[in-house]
């Protein structure tokens, strides 16, 4: 879908994904010499863009979802077919699925040159000066912490290195000097960015997203590093919920229902919106292939040409859900089992498509088998039916994706080959995420106080779930927190970083993931009934040897003997 851009040269120059010569009124930066493009203002407000263009990748970008959040959530058919390394975790650091090694370096250098520049330019008004250095500071933050999630120990270089003069092989630093250097870039991002920002800079880094990024950076360094990092996230998460940003950011609340309010929130009609602290702007067509053309169902439509059915809940996501009275559902409670997908939280039916139910104007069958009147017999379900090869953009769990889809889009490609298929933003950061961070450090740090309960319970509230129960000690308050997590920010590439955080790799992803192999038969008395079948899709294997950090690729070690010794097991 197209979107609708104001005053363009503004709001094109925070699109993450740039056709350069459509942005500004400008000579693209390539074809003009270095000491050109810092000698006029528009000349740094190009440089500014191309580094917010570089927020890309696994993170940040729709296109690259068959990387490390699949896991115990969801999963993509390649990690069945072509990347069954990953799922087994037995690759190497030659050959490691995931190398953001060598790409976040590049955005570093491109960073620290705009920070050195800019911070000694002449034709720049002090305002726009401090507010760009603002930018690539909280760019240069983010930048290092999928560094860090991903590696732990990387070495710190905040100038821009020439081969020619400077030592480029730089000692990895430790996870705690990693850590608080990234902090110190969002505080740092923080004192330089305005708390408000006009619509047509949508898209740009305000104080509030360097302040949510700092508390997510501690969240994470309180796992991984040391719990004493807890307070230092649940003050900086606390500004945004009772301190100088108190009232900016709220709960998404547009909605007829729960399950609206919540399924609205992540839709292109309603994006930028309260809730929302950072996000990726997506503009079409300069960004395409959208994300529902990757999840859809195939049909209806003409094959590829709608959906590629590319990502797949698993049984356990599913599972997760509560009931909508608050408690788990239970495969050996003969009621729940009989009718599974029945009475439960409303973020379900906003996440999950599943056997059944309407989806562009007929039923989706996500079954094995279907009755056919005309041939008077159970046929083969295809193409959205459970994967076969007949049916190979099927799902492979009974299960797709609903979450960041809406139902009237048109998938696919336009008539000039281009993929098409939902022009919403990528959230990075959202309200929700803030009061779920503060519960869980608060709780780490002094107990299920009053303040730990109205965060949770507010986010249970908007789903039309009932608040937690009184009482709970802080180990099952954790769970609880833990738990909320897993549902409120199912897909929104959270759940890797966590499971690495708690540090329970070693039961989440070890063993069987599942799906659903839904198979109708006829009762006694005649009527097509649905009979559920749990199967297991894929083994994987986790080692707390080795698997808490991805391996730093071995083209790098190559290079630099200083990076030695990689992480632990590899």
């Amino acid at each position: 879908m197209n979107k609708i851009l104001k005053n363009t040269a503004l709001i094109l120059l925070f699109l993450v994904t740039a056709c350069k010569d459509d942005f500004l009124d400008i000579t693209p930066r390539d074809s003009i010499t270095d000491e050109a493009v810092w000698s006029t203002a528009n000349g740094v407000m190009q440089y500014v863009t191309d580094v917010y263009n570089n927020l890309n990748g696994p993170l940040y970008d729709f296109t690259n979802l068959d990387a490390s959040w699949m896991l115990d959530n969801f999963m993509t058919d390649d990690l069945v077919r072509n990347l069954a390394s990953w799922n087994l975790l037995d690759f190497t650091a030659s050959n490691a699925p995931i190398d953001r090694w060598s790409a976040s370096y590049t955005k570093i250098r491109k960073t620290n040159l705009g920070i050195e520049k800019v911070g000694e330019s002449t034709v720049l008004l002090s305002e726009d000066r401090d507010r760009y250095l603002g930018d690539l500071h909280f760019l240069r933050g983010m930048f290092y912490l999928e560094l860090f999630r991903y590696y732990g120990k990387v070495p710190i270089i905040t100038k821009a290195l020439d081969r020619n003069t400077d030592d480029v092989f730089y000692e990895r630093s430790s996870e705690k000097e990693v850590l608080e250097f990234i902090a110190g870039e969002f505080q740092t991002a923080a004192g330089l960015l305005p708390r408000d920002i006009p619509d047509s800079e949508t898209g740009r880094a305000t104080k509030g997203a360097a302040i949510g990024m700092e508390a997510i950076t501690y969240l994470f360094g309180a796992g991984v590093v040391d719990a004493q990092y807890y307070e230092n996230a649940a003050e900086t998460a606390d500004i945004l919920i009772n301190g100088d940003l108190k009232g900016k950011y709220s709960l998404f609340e547009t909605g007829a229902t729960p399950r609206e309010k919540y399924a609205n929130l992540f839709l292109e009609e309603y994006e930028n919106n309260s809730e929302v602290l950072f996000d990726i702007q997506y503009a079409y067509p300069y960004k395409t292939t959208g994300f529902q053309t990757m999840v859809a169902p195939p049909a209806p439509g003409p094959g590829n040409d709608y959906g590629w059915g590319r990502n797949f809940p698993t049984q356990e996501i599913v599972d997760a859900y509560e009931m909508k009275d608050g408690s788990s559902f239970n495969w050996n409670n003969a009621g729940e089992a009989a009718n599974p997908y029945a009475n439960r939280d409303e973020r379900f039916y906003a996440s999950i498509l599943y056997n059944d139910i309407p989806w562009k104007g007929q039923q989706l069958m996500t079954s094995s088998n279907i009755w056919s009147n005309s041939a008077n017999a159970f046929v083969q379900n295809a193409p959205n039916g459970l994967w076969n090869t007949t049916a190979t953009n099927a799902t492979i769990s009974g299960y797709y994706m609903r979450k960041h889809s809406n139902e009237p889009v048109i998938c696919g490609y336009d008539n000039r080959g281009r993929g098409i298929g939902g022009g919403h933003n990528l959230i990075v950061l959202r309200y929700a995420e803030i009061l779920l961070t503060y519960a869980e450090a608060r709780n780490e740090v002094s107990g299920p106080d009053a303040s730990v309960y109205d965060a949770v319970d507010a986010v249970r509230r908007r789903a039309g779930q009932p608040d937690l129960p009184d009482g709970l000690g802080k180990d099952q308050m954790r769970e609880r927190i833990r738990h909320e997590r897993r549902i409120e920010l199912a897909f929104e590439n959270k759940r890797y970083f966590d499971i690495i955080r708690w540090h329970i790799g070693e039961e989440t992803l070890n063993g069987s993931v599942h799906g659903m192999n839904i198979i109708y038969k006829k009762d006694p008395g005649g009527e097509v009934v649905p009979t559920y079948n749990i199967f297991k899709v894929v083994d994987k294997a986790f080692s707390a040897a080795k698997n808490y950090w991805l391996p730093v690729p071995q083209s790098a070690m190559d290079k630099n003997p200083k990076l030695a010794p990689n992480n632990p097991g590899w």
